[in-house]
């Protein structure tokens, strides 16, 4: 009983008293209104007589559709006004079928890199693409500009159409939230991804890892000296299961199959099948106006999961509010918010939003507690389980760099009875290269994009040269204009990383890296995988210690070798980028390895 009205108390303060203690709406200004502002004034359009007599729904529709024309016709008209329409870029196929759909059909079904790269050949580090409605967009390469952009992020926004596709299911968490609503946000977990921090909460890893080998090693039958896994398959659940105990002290079971934790991974893998990804979600997510559609595969599938997220959180929220008084001017009120342990990222999130020592305006509400959930759940797991699945791929194409890997980890650990620490793990050289490599070859997310939320002076490390000759120091910035960063094309740059950056080569980390990579405006080794600035990965030293613990269990017991070729396997862009097979690409993500148990080799 008293749960039940601890979660009635939250979902009352979730749906009610959040909205309620909202900061006022700011009155509108009574001069220069816009014509948006003066279409929804429907007083001043309908009379409320006239509104009785045709009704409110088809008085809405009506609005609906001015506004919908409006957006559409300003949509079309801006790249007239733009100052990206000087810089040069690939032609449109065709006159209408390239104004409709621009160059987009040139970078669907994995082909975003590859078709990148042959534009930066020919066009230099700044270009110009064509998507729906001859909208453009901006790529580049160039180092200032880059850091420019991840470094004022009052100027320069997730777009509108990532936010709308991320917010299907994970809502408005740390990833998507904006201006100070993200600095309040990170300036809470923060604690919760220090490294003091990892290592208090690394055997919630080490026993995940250990448990995904177990798992493993139960499959193989006597006789047997190989067995074919989807490896992409097992590290999402390792990782679901580890973000979980690590970051909400709750394990999910996915890989035992725990109910709550199968029903979870089960909704993720529909949600990331390409097959169910229907027309009707790429309008939706390209043209505002078809978000009215709420009935489609993708709709359902990501209410279905934000229920089972939600439902979730409640009781994680429930279950901690149990533990404190109920009177918050008590002296044991304030004693028991500070003795709340900070062992994971809820219980520092339950603390800001229980602390009467912290300013009103400063506390995470539950609302933005259980947005957190989703957000670190899903971005969290996603993200390192590819990573970590390419990069087990690249260790079966190169056995030479498998071998020397497992002989320094053996060296270091070499029984199951020698103690892990955090440690002991990043003090290995080569682990730390081949992490680090797997990562710059194969970063989860291809592009960055940004939008410019005003005017801005865009400044450059080298000039372009526009469609009309003239040479240009800086770029010019509208705003509305969006800029996109091609990570995986600058972690593989030739001018940059020397002539084997397209290949697979973790020495480059054991000796001085080349001038050009230093200037790199990067977080952490040099690289944009984890972005730059404020807005960069909090969680980039949990990602790299995930992959390193998995890797110790995964490569101390098997040998991993090659279930399918390269050209069997393409990289599909769907917020994350993962692995396809060509032939079956119905299937959803997954990537085959073979396993052979390192007891059993002879």
């Amino acid at each position: 009983m008293g749960n039940n009205n601890a979660f009635a108390a939250i979902d009352c303060a979730y749906s009610v008293d959040s909205v309620a203690r909202g900061p006022p709406i700011p009155a509108a200004p009574k001069l220069g209104l816009s014509l948006v502002d003066r279409m929804l004034r429907l007083p001043s359009i309908v009379t409320q007589s006239k509104l009785d007599d045709i009704g409110i729904p088809v008085a809405a529709l009506g609005v609906s559709v001015l506004y919908a024309f409006y957006r559409s016709l300003r949509w079309v008209t801006r790249p007239w006004f733009s100052n990206l329409k000087i810089i040069p870029g690939p032609p449109n196929s065709s006159p209408l079928f390239g104004f409709l759909f621009g160059h987009i059909p040139q970078m669907i079904n994995g082909r975003l890199f590859l078709s990148i790269s042959q534009w930066y050949e020919e066009f230099g580090p700044i270009f110009t693409i064509n998507t729906v409605l001859g909208d453009q967009r901006c790529i580049t390469t160039d180092n200032k500009a880059i850091g420019h952009i991840l470094t004022n992020t009052n100027k320069y926004h997730k777009p509108e159409a990532a936010r709308y596709q991320l917010s299907f299911v994970i809502g408005d968490g740390l990833v998507l939230v904006e201006g100070n609503d993200h600095r309040i946000q990170r300036r809470v977990m923060n604690p919760a991804f220090s490294s003091g921090h990892l290592k208090d909460i690394f055997p919630s890893f080490q026993r995940k890892a250990a448990e995904l080998r177990d798992i493993l090693q139960q499959q193989i039958t006597i006789g047997q000296e190989f067995i074919r896994v989807d490896i992409l398959h097992w590290l999402s659940r390792a990782t679901i299961d580890i973000i979980g105990l690590a970051g909400f002290n709750y394990d999910f079971d996915t890989l035992r199959k725990g109910e709550s934790g199968n029903e979870l991974a089960a909704s993720l893998h529909r949600l990331n099948s390409p097959k169910k990804f229907p027309i009707v979600m790429a309008l939706k997510i390209s043209l505002p106006p078809f978000r009215i559609i709420f009935f489609d595969y993708i709709a359902r599938e990501s209410r279905w999961t934000r229920t089972l997220l939600r439902r979730i959180g409640l009781r994680l929220i429930g279950d901690r509010m149990q533990e404190m008084p109920s009177e918050k001017n008590s002296l044991a009120y304030e004693e028991s918010v500070s003795n709340v342990s900070d062992r994971d990222l809820l219980s520092l999130m339950i603390k800001s939003n229980k602390s009467t020592t912290i300013p009103p305006e400063q506390r995470l509400s539950v609302n933005c507690m259980l947005d957190q959930i989703p957000t670190f759940l899903i971005a969290g797991h996603d993200t390192t389980a590819t990573g970590t699945a390419w990069g087990l791929q690249e260790l079966a194409l190169h056995p030479d760099i498998q071998m020397r890997l497992r002989e320094e980890l053996l060296v270091a650990f070499p029984t199951e009875d020698t103690p892990v620490t955090v440690d002991a793990l990043n003090a290995l050289p080569y682990l730390e290269a081949v992490v680090r490599e797997m990562l710059r070859f194969h970063p989860p997310i291809d592009v960055f994009s940004r939008v410019a939320v005003e005017d801005d002076v865009l400044p450059l490390e080298r000039p372009f040269i526009d469609k009309r000759g003239q040479q240009h120091a800086y770029l010019y910035i509208k705003k509305g204009d969006h800029i996109l960063i091609p990570i995986k094309l600058i972690n593989q740059l030739k001018e940059t990383w020397g002539e084997d950056a397209d290949k697979f080569n973790p020495d480059r980390w054991l000796g001085d890296l080349p001038p050009a990579v230093k200037a790199t405006p990067a977080l952490w080794a040099n690289l944009l995988t984890f972005g730059a600035g404020p807005r960069s990965c909090i969680g980039f030293r949990f990602a790299v210690l995930e992959m390193k613990i998995l890797l110790l269990y995964l490569l101390r017991s098997f040998e991993i070798n090659v279930a399918v070729q390269p050209d069997e396997l393409m990289g599909r862009e769907m917020v994350v980028t993962r692995p396809v097979l060509k032939a079956r690409k119905g299937d959803g993500p997954q990537l085959p390895i073979l396993l052979r148990p390192l007891s059993d080799k002879s």
